[in-house]
């Protein structure tokens, strides 16, 4: 899909996050790595060392996980390619720049400590990282009870019984760079990992919030801390979701599955 034929979708809020970037690019022609880091300069965008962040081509010593998150750290460059996933990942680099240093800094720890076995074969807590990175979506409420209604699974009484209450105090952006893709064609199956915080929907320190979240080891050491949300049943991202009788497709909303020791996944 070109940029012009994606005009209508990109209008939808799966890109509410960065909404304000995409009015800031032309709506003519594909975004060019000069307009990317003009905005990153023009927000003051950094690395967790305090490097500007860079938006370069890639190239052949980025191709390992170890390279391309220890080049960014190091000197700032993030290798993006002229296609929708990176040019995703660029924007939230933007409009998420904590979040996007933590995720940064988080890899780095730990291909660095797990050396060559790390970089090859993905343990538990990278693997949280990658899926939250790729599919990640923040749930902000401050209303406990909504939050433990998605982690419960709780779908019809979540979105039917207490819709308005959810349009009226929680907040859900979309972050996964990978997910956003799949987003220009939404389709029944997207499920998104929610990170729940217990946070005022309006709070500005959303960014700083999820940073601090993801720099905490115990929160990236089970991918049970990211809680499965089918995107298409939040109200106003799918007109299907209009109707009750969408959350009746237990084959999309699962009720949940039994792990180990009969807690509900």
């Amino acid at each position: 899909m070109g940029w012009c034929d994606a005009a209508r979708a990109l209008e939808t809020p799966y890109f509410d996050g960065i909404r304000p970037l995409l009015q800031e690019l032309s709506s003519a022609t594909w975004p060019t790595l000069s307009q990317l880091n003009a905005l990153a300069v023009k927000f003051a965008i950094r690395n967790s060392p305090g490097v500007p962040i860079q938006f370069v081509p890639p190239s052949v010593d980025t191709i390992s996980a170890m390279r391309y998150e220890t080049r960014i750290a190091e000197t700032g460059e993030v290798p993006t390619r002229d296609n929708w996933h990176d040019l995703f990942n660029a924007l939230q680099w933007i409009a998420f720049p904590c979040m996007k240093s933590a995720l940064n800094t988080q890899h780095v720890r730990l291909l660095v400590a797990g050396g060559a076995c790390e970089a090859n074969a993905r343990t538990v807590p990278r693997d949280v990282l990658t899926m939250f990175d790729e599919s990640g979506v923040i749930v902000a409420s401050a209303d406990q009870s909504l939050l433990e209604l998605v982690r419960a699974f709780k779908w019809r009484e979540l979105f039917v019984d207490r819709r308005e209450e959810v349009i009226a105090s929680v907040r859900f952006i979309l972050v996964g760079h990978g997910l956003m893709e799949k987003s220009l064609v939404p389709f029944i199956g997207m499920t998104a990992k929610a990170l729940l915080l217990n946070l005022d929907a309006r709070s500005t320190a959303i960014d700083q919030s999820v940073a601090k979240w993801l720099l905490n080891d115990a929160n990236i050491s089970d991918a049970h801390h990211l809680a499965p949300l089918p995107l298409l049943g939040i109200p106003g991202w799918d007109a299907r979701s209009e109707s009750a009788s969408f959350y009746a497709n237990d084959e999309y909303f699962r009720p949940g599955r039994r792990i180990a020791a009969g807690r509900m996944r």
